[in-house]
């Protein structure tokens, strides 16, 4: 039977009172432990369960109180979210879980944790004309680096944390993703992925001292955007077989992914616990993590829907891969498929998995994980 995890926001513990909330993961639904949010990107949520407030808005942030020593070496400071008002909510999480025997975890937005890319413009990523993000940060600047490396020595070292997991780790100008940005057309995977290529001045020194023509790369990506855009016409093929035809702009991608599996090395060597990494679906991240190093990190997570993460995950030299249940894949299942989804990751022998997100699911929700853990449990047993 695989561990199960439930993920949760802080604010869902603490609005239905610590201890309760607590006693229901434990007690009632038999989870293994839960995985808290610690920093997160703007969050607008409708609770389905009898809780005030009924709509949650945070403009995100860090949902713990840091140790500010410990950023003393970086220009990119925690930005701590306001629904805090002082407290240290993930204190009293960490306490009741250490009491009932649950294992924590905390989950970390890598990139876009709320306010940071607003506050820190130089610090965020920038598309191929020269736009900054209002979402990401740049992975590959040394000061989000350092940043993040005290983010993870930071909440490894005090709250008795089992894993860290990492959400948003790659590297890009999100805002081509998203599908508020109106070109007054539907873009293509190539053009998305284009537009999506960090080019911040950054990036082009550190890359051009390691010897790439960063300008060869950046024209190229631009030529064949604005042909694009111009035309009012799709790019032909993908953005792999542009990739592939164009060296420099392949190198520069190589290069990008080195900084982030770089990156990742440190991350692991500021934990003092294991260090998991959410696996990123769709298109925004299709290249870089076909190129990521795994092999320094405890475990990679994958979602349930995502048929080609484990392969490639397993590629990546993950030491383990778990799964990831989201929201969608609960909230309306009968609890005879949650059953057949959680006996399937016990027989394939899948070590974890974590379930999205205790304050989004209704009652009816919940009670069929209740009921999927405690079936698979049995069985497994059996």
């Amino acid at each position: 039977m695989p561990r199960t995890f439930l993920t949760a926001y802080p604010w869902d513990l603490i609005d239905e009172g610590v201890d309760a909330a607590l006693d229901r993961l434990h007690g009632e639904l038999g989870v293994s432990g839960v995985s808290v949010w610690a920093a997160t990107p703007p969050r607008e949520l409708l609770r389905p369960r009898a809780v005030a407030p009924r709509v949650f808005r945070t403009r995100g942030g860090l949902f713990y109180q840091p140790s500010p020593e410990l950023f003393a070496a970086t220009r990119c400071k925690p930005v701590v979210s306001s629904w805090l008002q002082g407290r240290n909510p993930l204190a009293r999480i960490a306490e009741g879980c250490a009491r009932r025997g649950l294992a924590l975890r905390a989950r970390v937005s890598a990139a876009a944790t709320g306010r940071l890319a607003n506050r820190y413009p130089a610090m965020a990523c920038r598309n191929v004309f020269d736009v900054e993000s209002t979402e990401r940060l740049c992975l590959a600047d040394p000061d989000v680096q350092a940043y993040l490396c005290s983010l993870a020595a930071d909440l490894t070292g005090n709250y008795g944390i089992e894993g860290l997991v990492l959400a948003d780790f790659g590297l890009g100008w999100s805002e081509a993703f998203a599908t508020r940005l109106d070109a007054g057309r539907d873009l293509g995977e190539a053009e998305r992925c284009l537009l999506g290529l960090c080019f911040r001045e950054c990036c082009h020194q550190k890359a051009t001292a390691a010897g790439l023509d960063v300008e060869v790369a950046r024209r190229v990506a631009l030529a064949a955007l604005n042909e694009s855009l111009i035309s009012g016409a799709a790019l032909q093929g993908g953005f792999a077989d542009l990739v592939a035809a164009e060296p420099a702009l392949a190198a520069y991608l190589r290069w990008q992914t080195d900084e982030l599996n770089g990156l990742l090395r440190r991350v692991a060597e500021s934990c003092r616990c294991e260090l998991l990494l959410e696996w990123e679906t769709g298109i925004a991240a299709g290249f870089q993590r076909r190129s990521l190093d795994c092999a320094s990190i405890a475990g990679v997570l994958v979602r349930a829907d995502d048929p080609a993460g484990v392969e490639l995950a397993v590629r990546a030299g993950a030491p383990r891969v778990e799964s990831l249940l989201g929201v969608s894949q609960v909230a309306g299942a009968e609890p005879n498929e949650l059953v057949s989804v959680l006996s399937g990751f016990a027989r394939r022998g899948t070590p974890a998995v974590e379930i999205e997100n205790y304050g989004l699911l209704s009652e009816s929700a919940l009670t069929a994980v209740k009921q999927a853990i405690r079936y698979a449990r049995r069985s497994h047993a059996g």
